[in-house]
């Protein structure tokens, strides 16, 4: 599937020969991908008091979807940052992208956090298309015949920066015809989607459990002098 994802309408190719991939298409839903997507903010956190009181005089005028358009589509330099960090050696991995994936979802329910979003959801669609999403790069830009794990840092910036394919991009099938093997392709990418999922639940459940843990810490809270006199009084 990804080695197609090229040929299946996902890009647009210029007059002058230069690639682009077609994000709308490529995020075309508004929900499922953008909660722990690994670029683009949680839709949920562009509920704030701010935007939800914007006055028509202000520009939130009817039909005027630039407001949310945008969010969507603006990748978050600094979720960015938080992926490309981990690289080792000027190359990211399939491992990085996974540890990325469980902070991620670990930062979106944590409630003293600043990418805490209340409006978090996370189905089991969304833990399919996580895992999917967090191998996509990886796996269609790679640059090895036989290597599916790694992939250079900059070509992963210039992918969510400009949302370009590198120079001269065709994917492995094509790239090498004769020494491709789709199998353990397909079999690594289906081993990887797996441990992703398991990833993603974890990550979930630990998340829910710490959130879980803190309410009832602020429950027990002995009162404080002040509400002891008030209580007494």
């Amino acid at each position: 599937v990804v080695n197609m994802a090229i040929f299946d309408g996902q890009v647009d190719v210029l007059e002058d020969g230069q690639v682009l991939l077609d994000i709308e298409r490529l995020w075309n839903r508004p929900g499922e991908e953008r909660d722990v997507s690994q670029v683009f903010p949680n839709p949920g956190l562009n509920f704030n008091e701010f935007n939800l009181n914007i006055t028509v005089e202000d520009g939130f005028a009817p039909n005027n979807e630039e407001t949310f358009i945008n969010f969507r589509y603006e990748v978050d330099r600094d979720l960015l940052k938080q992926l490309t960090d981990r690289s080792s050696f000027g190359r990211l991995t399939i491992f990085d992208h996974q540890q990325h994936l469980r902070t991620r979802i670990l930062d979106s329910l944590d409630p003293n956090g600043p990418l805490h979003d209340i409006f978090f959801v996370f189905s089991e669609e969304s833990m399919a298309v996580a895992a999917n999403q967090y191998l996509f790069p990886v796996m269609l830009l790679g640059d090895m015949v036989d290597d599916f794990s790694s992939i250079e840092l900059d070509v992963i910036e210039d992918f969510w920066t400009q949302f370009r394919l590198p120079e001269g991009f065709a994917p492995r099938s094509i790239r090498f015809p004769d020494t491709f093997d789709f199998v353990a392709f397909n079999q690594a990418r289906q081993d990887w989607q797996d441990e992703n999922v398991l990833i993603a639940l974890n990550a979930f459940e630990q998340g829910k459990s710490i959130v879980k843990h803190g309410e009832e810490e602020e429950a027990e809270e002995p009162p404080t002098s002040s509400d002891t006199k008030l209580v007494k009084a």
